[in-house]
């Protein structure tokens, strides 16, 4: 059976329904849902008891998958890395970011599925970057072509660092992942749209600016990406899978549920 796809009617997402992830994909449902991510950035899946070797070869199906250099991952199957944040463990991440955007190439995409949710909140905030650039005047989009910005590992994790040990828990994710630099504005692979390629966790620096006008232009760009028009909220249940564009959007946890436990798993395709 063909997946039917339903637009959420914001800037970005669709559902998709009549299709059950404890199965294969055929060679058609992958293409379908391949294109329907390009089409629209982000998939939502409800209802989906899939296990954690369904979960990774759901992925697979779109590619290679990649590790996380400082998520914890399933000893049964290590492709798939969790988030498990509680009474006695709260959630640290609650700042807009794309994933990884501090590797030369960041991941593809992201495959989040639900495992344990709290009774209330916890939400997942998904922003357009591509729908953000497109609104931006023409005079401010010909003034960022050509500028390039850092992203950088340490950067991101700097409050992790803070901590007791912190240093030396991160030290080997810091030296295999040194600072890069990527296009202020990229053009997607598949779609050929033009995207705003920054966020306040990783990007470090706008090069050729001093560090106030970084500072100020990084800020200025990242609250436009933010703007209500371009975000979609979405409400987790379990078993509910959200299946994003890194290239696309730039994602955020609402950190609103402690101290009850929400569990989390990921793949990434590299």
């Amino acid at each position: 059976m063909m997946p039917a796809i339903r637009a959420t009617g914001s800037a970005l997402g669709a559902f998709v329904d009549k299709i059950d992830l404890r199965e294969p994909l055929s060679t058609l449902q992958r293409d379908a849902l391949a294109s329907a991510l390009a089409e629209h950035q982000a998939l939502f899946f409800r209802e989906q008891a899939i296990s954690p070797q369904q979960h990774r070869d759901f992925g697979k199906a779109f590619g290679p998958l990649e590790e996380h250099p400082s998520f914890l991952r399933r000893e049964d199957v290590p492709e798939v890395a969790y988030l498990d944040n509680g009474r006695d463990n709260p959630s640290t991440i609650d700042e807009w970011h794309t994933d990884m955007s501090f590797k030369p190439r960041p991941p593809k995409a992201g495959i989040l599925l639900a495992r344990i949710v709290p009774p209330k909140g916890g939400d997942t905030l998904f922003s357009s970057s591509a729908a953000a650039y497109e609104d931006l005047p023409a005079s401010e989009r010909k003034a960022l072509e050509g500028l390039t910005a850092v992203h950088s590992y340490e950067w991101g994790y700097r409050d992790s660092l803070a901590e007791p040990g912190g240093r030396a828990r991160l030290q080997s994710a810091i030296d295999t992942n040194p600072d890069v630099v990527h296009p202020l504005v990229r053009e997607h692979p598949v779609t050929g749209r033009r995207i705003l390629f920054l966020n306040r966790t990783f990007t470090r620096h706008i090069n050729g600016l001093s560090q106030g006008e970084s500072d100020s232009l990084i800020e200025q760009l990242c609250d436009h990406m933010i703007n209500d028009r371009y975000v979609y909220r979405f409400q987790w249940q379990p078993g509910s899978i959200a299946f994003w564009d890194n290239f696309a959007v730039m994602h955020k946890p609402v950190n609103d549920y402690w101290p009850e436990r929400r569990r989390v798993e990921r793949v990434t395709l590299a």
